[in-house]
């Protein structure tokens, strides 16, 4: 029964989804990284090699798979790589090479050296009596990427990264399978040659090379290929001096290849597993060993859970969030906050993953500081980890800006730790003042935010109010002159003021004697003579008759009274409300106040966890183990004191730690749930093996991403992650989901994510700049925040005559000219500014980008260029960064290749490109925009000519007689009349606001929206939220109504001008 109960456990254990998916990315990882710890075997003294005894074209071990092959168990190198390789499987790994790419590029202007094999495969050896057995440990061949990816960045026709990533998916296609055929090596061969001309076969260089007298240690006949000749001595394949005999009457002849040469040879490698790659590789290991259960403290708690539900249609109980209690929600942010900001850290409060679509310019770094700064205000702890480090330090950096004493701590590199243990000395030993100044924030306490937003709150619900009722009053109004005109013009019987009491009482009456009226009852007749007395008496009315048209007329007089007590009435709980002048400026001045209430609180939340840390003797002493443990050069000892210590105290100190997901394993213990909420940004770039063991360290996850810009890449064979796929029974469904090529973390967060977010503000650029990338892109659903500037040409365009490719590269030097000219032009334009342009300038071609930057180094200074912050580079040098002015080297001539249009319209690449500029984007082209086939190019480029020439409604649209209602018309042609600039309807962040009014001599302006008038087109959002989303643009905002222009229109017009 015992045994049955293990059995069963056991079982479930290892068909844990998780541990599974773990298997299948640490192998893809793996493999991946193999290719690209080799290049030049001669580069590190750590790579051990011995050459076969294999003739050229005999290759045997591939051809005859899956036989082994057997080696002379005598080969002392051949022994030692098989005890050096047992003995370090996890730093190294040992490889079969096969096709070996030897020489230096020709073209390349660094050193760019070859030594290695081009296609390969893992292997083991093991002794078998004499002879020494080596047995492929894969099934498949793969080929070394990495060394053709660094050949091709320096001598591809086309110097651009795509174009390279799409040639070598284009070898990876055609890599042959086990065992090896004739007819599969030479269709690799041919499409080898046909990617990269500038390889020479062996066979093609017999003729050429002559060599006498060469031997190695081990008595093989090779080719010394050596750069230098004056070199005196060679190191042998097994990094030893070669023994060359000094007293020969002559020394080996050398030659100096000028291109490389792929030799048939092959050879047992034994190299280091890149160390940047290490842990997420041993701890994809260890996530795998875990138990199912432990999985409920992480974010991977929700893969378990889907995964469950999917097999048996039923919902998984979801786990309850420890020591998490369900309070009211209110945001404690230090910076604006937008709706798609707050549904983002609403969102995590009760769910697991929350994934973030960040467009360009759409305050991502300012969304994660505004949530990091909630989480620390409610005592939780934070991980924020991105792919590059410039991501990681913006927010880190924006964060430490608070003030707040020990608020986020970058970790990974060994800078970082020993800041980390210095502020940790500092710490202990009372060197920080945690009472600096505390006297301003020491009483500010959460509840504080939560009064302050409910009444904010209650001031916008009054106003709301107060605007509901200027409809209602205006309405009214309109009837009121109606039925006024009507009476004016026939009768005026009414004299008194009547209030709204007393004209229900005298419409009461009337109707009883309408109802007598028509009755033929002789006491009702007589009755309704002595109730029309009374109304007379009421009325005050001597001179009528009684008969229903005399009581008609009554009535309608009585209808008018009752029009004019309600519009007192809604006048009197106007008044009672509130002066909306006054409440709306006092809604400013709160919102003004809770940046600085929300530094104070987070503040005052970090001096009393410092203050109760220090307070506690153990967690001090374990503060001290740590300071020490995070410097220490021994990692083995680092890691065993990270796993073994009690890290909370670190976490207390420290709420907030900065990482990239690389450097994670050796900064951080891998315990579950460690941090409360786990941040990955630019997740879109992120591998999902590397963010894996980050979701494990932490009970939540917000990923924030962008699936429209730069996405992850991966040199992975299909094949390889077929067969991972198929060796981990990963089902088809998952398959779609998890492959490792070509699925980011982004794209796996949006799979399991129950709250999707976009960040639809654009605060970056001006409307024409992000509006094509907008339409193209986000399904215009991006609102920009800036408003056009009709005097700022936002877009230009410059076709540049007589501009050529040069031959075997993408380089438009004719082009160039016209930049520099253009760039020099406006550097003289900025000369005098306070605050100088940032300049970028961006090419999709690496050849253009280093002659731009060669241009640039021989006409302008190192001041100039550190003055106008001018980087020149590829869409991924900019991705996440922007400048004032962008300029674009399309690049493309009569004469250039097809493949370089198909290139530069990668939609990804595309959309960073042209929407990293915040003032402006200067595209040159040397070639006829019009003669450009169909695609993302030739629109963009239409829609900047229709731009400049005013034609396209998209782009700019000129409002003529477009007002929303009578009203504001009347409002802006007095506007006019007392000398304002008046612009209607203007577009601002998808709605449009009613009035722009600008003073004609200081420029300045203020928006003004009209109430009281029903508008011909309803808007979407609320007045007050309108209001706040016009002044978070930077813009002052009056409010008008129809009563208060009615009583006064001077008074109005002198509100508006106090505010210009």
């Amino acid at each position: 029964m015992l045994n049955e109960a293990t059995k069963i456990i056991n079982n479930a254990f290892n068909q844990s989804f998780i541990k599974r998916l773990s298997l299948y990315l640490h192998d893809c990882v793996r493999e991946e990284v193999k290719s690209s710890t080799f290049r030049n075997l001669n580069q590190d003294k750590d790579n051990k090699w011995v050459f076969l005894n294999e003739k050229a074209n005999e290759e045997t071990f591939f051809k005859n798979y899956p036989k082994n092959l057997v080696l002379n168990g005598l080969d002392s190198q051949i022994t030692e790589l098989m005890i050096q390789s047992d003995m370090n499987q996890k730093d190294k790994h040992l490889i079969y090479g096969f096709l070996f790419l030897e020489g230096k590029s020709s073209k390349s202007k660094k050193n760019n050296e070859f030594l290695t094999p081009l296609l390969y495969t893992s292997v083991k050896l093991e002794r078998n009596e004499k002879d020494i057995i080596c047995t492929s440990v894969d099934e498949n061949i793969s080929l070394n990427t990495g060394a053709l990816a660094a050949l091709l960045s320096k001598n591809d026709t086309n110097d651009e990264d795509e174009t390279n990533e799409q040639m070598l998916f284009g070898l990876l296609d055609v890599v042959p399978e086990l065992p090896l055929t004739k007819d599969a090596l030479d269709i690799f061969l041919t499409t080898l040659k046909s990617l990269i001309p500038e390889i020479e076969y062996e066979k093609e260089l017999l003729e050429e090379i002559v060599t006498k007298d060469i031997c190695s240690k081990d008595e093989k006949k090779e080719i010394i290929i050596q750069e230098n000749v004056e070199n005196e001595s060679e190191t042998n394949d097994f990094g030893c001096e070669a023994n060359i005999d000094e007293n020969s009457e002559e020394k080996p002849k050398t030659i100096k290849l000028k291109k490389i040469c792929l030799t048939s040879k092959s050879a047992l490698i034994l190299t280091k597993r890149p160390s940047i790659t290490a842990g997420v590789l041993h701890e994809l290991t260890q996530i795998a060993e875990k138990p199912q259960g432990i999985f409920r403290e992480t974010a991977l708690n929700c893969i378990n859970e889907e995964y469950e539900e999917s097999k048996s249609n039923k919902k998984v109980t979801k786990p309850n969030f420890e020591n998490e209690t369900k309070n009211e929600f209110f945001p404690i942010v230090p910076l604006a906050i937008s709706d798609a900001q707050e549904k983002v850290i609403e969102g995590i409060e009760n769910n697991t993953i929350v994934s973030v679509f960040g467009p360009p310019g759409s305050g991502k770094s300012q969304t994660i500081v505004n949530l990091i700064s909630h989480l620390i205000a409610n005592g939780k702890t934070v991980l924020i980890a991105s792919r590059m480090d410039k991501a990681v330090d913006v927010v880190c950096e924006r964060l430490n800006d608070l003030d707040a004493p020990f608020l986020a701590l970058r970790a990974g590199r060994l800078n970082y730790q020993k800041k980390l243990s210095q502020d940790l000395e500092n710490l202990i030993s009372n060197k920080i003042d945690l009472d600096f100044n505390c006297e301003d924030y020491i009483l500010t306490q959460n509840e504080d935010m939560k009064n302050l937003l409910e009444l904010i709150s209650e001031l916008e619900n009054k106003c709301e109010n107060i605007l509901k009722l200027e409809h209602q009053w205006h309405s009214v109004y309109c009837e009121f002159i109606e039925l006024n005109e009507i009476i004016q013009n026939n009768f005026n019987i009414l004299k008194l003021n009547l209030t709204t009491n007393d004209i229900i009482l005298l419409e009461k009456l009337i109707n009883e004697i309408e109802n007598a009226f028509e009755s033929k009852n002789i006491f009702k007749s007589f009755f309704s003579k002595l109730k029309f007395n009374k109304l007379k008496k009421e009325l005050k009315l001597k001179k009528i008759d009684f008969n229903v048209l005399e009581l008609e007329k009554i009535k309608q007089e009585l209808s008018l009274s009752k029009l004019s007590a309600k519009l007192k009435d809604i006048e009197t709980q106007i008044y009672k409300l509130g002066n909306i002048h006054v409440l709306t400026n006092e809604i400013k001045n709160n919102r003004d106040k809770i940046s600085g209430l929300a530094k104070n609180i987070i503040k005052n939340k970090r001096r009393n966890a410092l203050k109760n840390l220090l307070a506690d003797n153990n967690k001090i002493r374990r503060l001290k183990v740590h300071s020490k443990a995070i410097v220490q050069r021994k990692k083995n000892l680092q890691t065993r004191l990270l796993e073994e210590e009690d890290f909370k105290p670190l976490l207390e100190a420290f709420p907030c730690w900065g990482i990239t997901t690389y450097q994670v394993s050796n900064s951080l213990p891998l315990k579950p749930g460690l941090f409360d909420v786990v941040i990955i940004d630019e997740a879109s770039q992120c591998d999902i093996a590397s963010c894996i063991p980050l979701l494990y360290r932490a009970k939540k996850a917000v990923i924030v991403g962008d699936d429209k810009q730069l996405p992850h890449l991966s040199f992975l064979e299909k094949t390889k992650e077929q067969s991972y796929l198929a060796k981990y029974d990963i089902p088809d469904k998952y398959q779609l989901m998890w492959q490792f090529r070509t699925n980011s973390m982004f794209d796996l967060a949006n799979y399991y994510s129950n709250v999707q977010v976009l960040l639809d503000e654009h605060f970056r650029s001006f409307p024409p700049i992000i509006n094509f990338s907008n339409r193209e892109f986000y399904n215009d659903n991006i609102k920009v925040m800036k408003e056009d500037d009709p005097n700022n040409k936002s877009l230009e365009l410059n076709v540049v005559e007589n501009g050529k490719i040069d031959y075997g590269v993408t380089r438009n030097e004719v082009e160039i000219e016209a930049i520099i000219k253009r760039l020099y032009q406006i550097i003289l334009e900025d000369e005098k500014s306070e605050n100088p342009l940032s300049i970028g300038i961006i090419s999709p071609f690496r050849a253009q980008v280093d002659a731009i930057k060669k241009a640039l180094s021989m006409v302008l200074t190192t001041d100039i260029i550190e003055r106008h912050k001018i980087e020149v580079g590829t869409a991924h040098t900019f991705q996440g960064d922007e400048r004032d002015i962008i300029i674009i080297s399309w690049a493309l001539a009569q004469n250039s290749y097809f493949q370089s249009l198909t290139f530069l319209q990668k939609p990804n690449l595309f959309n960073v490109a042209i929407t990293r500029a915040k003032k402006k984007v200067i595209s040159f082209i040397s070639k006829d925009p019009k003669t450009l086939n169909n695609g993302l190019l030739k629109d963009y480029l239409e829609y900047i000519q229709n731009y400049n020439n005013k034609n396209e409604s998209e782009v700019l649209k000129v409002n003529t007689n477009n007002y929303k209602n009578w009203f504001e018309k009347e409002v802006a042609n007095a506007l006019k009349e007392a000398g304002y600039e008046v612009v209607e309807n203007v577009k601002l962040a998808n709605f449009n606001c009613d009035l722009k009014v600008i003073d004609k001599n200081t420029k300045k302006k203020v928006f003004v929206e009209i109430d009281g008038v029903d508008d011909n087109k309803k808007s979407q959002v609320s007045n007050m939220k309108k209001q706040a989303i016009i002044q978070r643009c930077g813009f002052k905002v009056v409010r008008i109504s129809y009563r208060e222009w009615l009583l006064s229109q001077k008074i109005c017009i002198e509100r508006i001008a106090k505010f210009i």
